[in-house]
């Protein structure tokens, strides 16, 4: 049967309960479609900000909401009532929980999330692929033991690759590069201040732009496809060209074949007509194979672009959801050691005392680099960064290594700890 079936079999009494935990933009978003959604049911909200909880759920018409401070309090209502807290560690101790969607975008409430639930028995969704590609190998495993499901959601990009990735590999093509088409161009000294006018023509947060802008979050995503699939990268920080749609599969491919890359199995990213889609170039192993893609017009081959045009962000949400309920599937997760690191690289000079303020700031951007290369290096993971002291100085543009900081101590930095052990 289909997914779309198997959720409207759900009977009304009987739903996928669902907690979301942030409410912002992508949280509405999330809120607007899980209502929407047959055989499911959205029964808390958690954030820090109660209005906002309290707003994303009359925007799809609950009735009944009521805010509790803790799991006593929680534990009083009824079935029918919602429950607001800005208590997000209430969330996952609730009962009667099928999934809990994790949509902070904060490191380290993402790690508190993730963990608190796994270790409670319930399955867990997170959009926050920042705290997955610094500890997502752990979760993996924690949950694979606690026999629950740890998944990031569909909707952005790497899962978007996934879902291609997964296509060609099981049809037995090679896979030469994947990646995504970036929205902006790139300026890795960006900052809120200078992005602030742009920012508030769309409507978004200065921060969250200066993490696009800057490349954080390209090379975030890459990291977190790579260590899922097991791909690597060419070279430190990828190649980003620029390359219109018609064009990525001649540029993106083996130097033998007239590309840039020196390997096959990469990811990496175009600036160009693509965005904000994701592709792959791939090449069949068979004849057959070639002279049909060559008949339907793919491509003049050996390498052939495959893309989809669009990633739905907080839309597709509801896909992961159903998947890891009713089927116990994650829709990606890195289950095997990571391959890539996300590096944390100076932005501007930064001087002994000084802190590292967060990603999408002032002080630091995102790289990415081989997972053995930045272990060599004792390079300092971009999750990791957020209220790290400078104890020497760091001249710009400079890849941060861990003895050059006092890294914060916070249930993340643990949790990284524990997943550094496992390749000892």
């Amino acid at each position: 049967m289909l997914l779309y079936d198997d959720l409207a079999n759900l009977s009304k009494e009987n739903p996928i309960k669902v907690a979301l935990v942030g409410a912002g933009f992508m949280g509405l978003g999330i809120a607007e479609m899980i209502a929407s959604t047959p055989g499911m049911d959205l029964v808390a909200i958690s954030d820090i900000q109660l209005s906002r909880a309290d707003k994303a759920f009359q925007s799809i018409g609950a009735s009944n909401i009521k805010e509790v401070k803790n799991i006593e309090e929680a534990s009083k209502l009824g079935s029918e009532d919602k429950i607001i807290t800005n208590n997000y560690r209430i969330i996952p101790r609730l009962e009667n929980i099928d999934i809990v969607i994790e949509a902070t975008g904060i490191p380290e409430i993402g790690a508190e999330v993730v963990y608190r639930s796994i270790i409670n028995g319930k399955n867990i969704g997170t959009l926050n692929v920042e705290t997955d590609v610094t500890v997502g190998h752990y979760f993996a495993k924690l949950a694979e033991t606690a026999g629950v499901i740890y998944t990031v959601c569909t909707g952005d990009e790497p899962v978007a690759i996934r879902e291609m990735y997964d296509f060609f590999k099981t049809l037995n093509f090679e896979i030469i590069s994947c990646g995504k088409g970036k929205n902006n161009p790139l300026d890795v000294h960006a900052t809120p201040f200078t992005l602030e006018e742009t920012a508030a023509e769309k409507g978004l947060n200065p921060r969250i732009l200066t993490e696009f802008v800057d490349g954080s979050k390209t090379m975030i995503e890459m990291c977190a496809i790579a260590n899922s699939t097991g791909l690597s990268i060419d070279k430190r920080n990828m190649h980003g060209p620029r390359a219109n749609i018609d064009e990525i599969a001649n540029i993106l491919c083996r130097r033998e074949d007239g590309g840039i890359l020196n390997s096959s199995g990469v990811v990496d990213y175009v600036i160009g007509d693509l965005a904000p889609g994701v592709f792959i170039v791939a090449k069949p192993k068979g004849k057959m194979a070639d002279s049909t893609l060559k008949y339907l017009k793919i491509g003049e081959g050996p390498n052939y672009l495959f893309y989809r045009p669009y990633h739905l962000t907080s839309i597709e949400v509801p896909i992961s959801i159903a998947y890891a309920v009713l089927y116990g599937k994650s829709s990606m997760l890195c289950l095997n050691p990571p391959t890539t690191e996300v590096i944390t690289i100076s932005k501007r000079d930064l001087k002994k005392g000084e802190t590292i303020d967060y990603i999408g700031g002032y002080t630091v951007y995102g790289g990415i680099e081989k997972f053995d290369i930045a272990k060599e290096e004792n390079l300092l993971p971009l999750g990791l960064s957020e209220g790290a002291e400078i104890i020497e100085d760091i001249p710009e543009d400079t890849p941060i290594k861990y003895n050059q900081v006092r890294v914060k101590e916070s249930l993340l930095s643990t949790l990284r700890k524990l997943q550094d052990r496992m390749y000892e």
